[in-house]
C-alpha cells in the first residue's frame, strides 16, 4: 500500500515519518498512491481570514489520482464536504511532540459523509491501533477549532494565574506543582 503525503506543513512531516515507521511506502504521485494526504498549513491574512487556495491547489493535484482524499488541514465546518475530499482526519500533533504523538496517537477523529473508512484507509487507522472516531466531516473540522481552542484557553489561564500569583508574592511554579496533584484538574 503506497500512501502519498501533499503539502509542506510541519504536521504533514510528521505524518509521513509516522506512515513510513508503520511499514507504508511513501511516494509523492496521487496516480501511485492508495491513499493521499492532503497536510499544509491554513495561513490567515492580519484581519484574521483564512487563506485556504493552497490547500484547495493541493486538492486538485489529489484528484489526478484514485485513491481517497484524506483532508488533515484545519479548516471551516463544510470545507471538506463542500470540496469533495473522501475524509477529513482532524489532526492533533503539537510541536514539542509531533513525532511521537504522530506515531502513537490518543485517538484518530476520521470525518466524512458516505460510508465509514474501509480499503486502504481503513488499513492505514487500524496501523495505529488506537481509538478510531467516525463523526461527520463538520464534526470532525470542529472538533480540530474545539481542541485548538481549549488549549489555548488553558494557555490564557496560566498566564492569568501566574500573574495573579506573582502579585500576590506566591511562587506559580510551586502552584502548578500543587495543581498537578488535583486529579479534577
Amino acid at each position: 500500500m503506497r500512501i502519498c503525503f501533499l503539502g509542506n506543513s510541519h504536521a504533514a512531516t510528521h505524518l509521513r515519518a509516522a506512515a513510513s515507521k508503520r511499514g507504508f511506502l511513501l511516494c509523492d504521485n496521487p496516480e501511485e498512491a492508495s491513499v493521499t494526504f492532503v497536510s499544509e498549513d491554513t495561513s490567515t491574512d492580519s484581519e484574521g481570514r483564512r487563506d485556504y487556495a493552497p490547500i484547495l491547489a493541493l486538492i486538485e493535484v489529489a484528484k489526478s489520482g484514485t485513491a481517497p482524499i484524506v483532508l488533515t488541514s484545519q479548516v471551516e465546518p463544510g470545507f471538506s464536504r463542500k470540496h469533495g475530499v473522501d475524509y477529513h482526519q482532524a489532526e492533533t500533533l503539537r510541536i514539542k511532540d509531533a513525532e511521537e504523538r504522530a506515531f502513537n496517537p490518543d485517538y484518530i477523529v476520521a470525518g466524512y459523509a458516505g460510508a465509514p473508512p474501509h480499503g486502504a484507509y481503513a488499513r492505514y487507522l487500524e496501523a495505529f491501533r488506537c481509538p478510531i472516531i467516525h463523526v461527520t466531516f463538520e464534526e470532525a473540522e470542529f472538533s480540530k477549532i474545539a481542541v485548538n481552542m481549549t488549549l489555548a484557553s488553558q494557555v490564557e489561564n496560566t498566564n492569568r494565574l501566574a500573574l495573579a500569583a506573582r502579585k500576590c508574592g506566591a511562587d506559580w511554579e510551586r502552584i502548578s506543582v500543587i495543581l498537578g496533584y488535583d486529579k479534577r484538574i
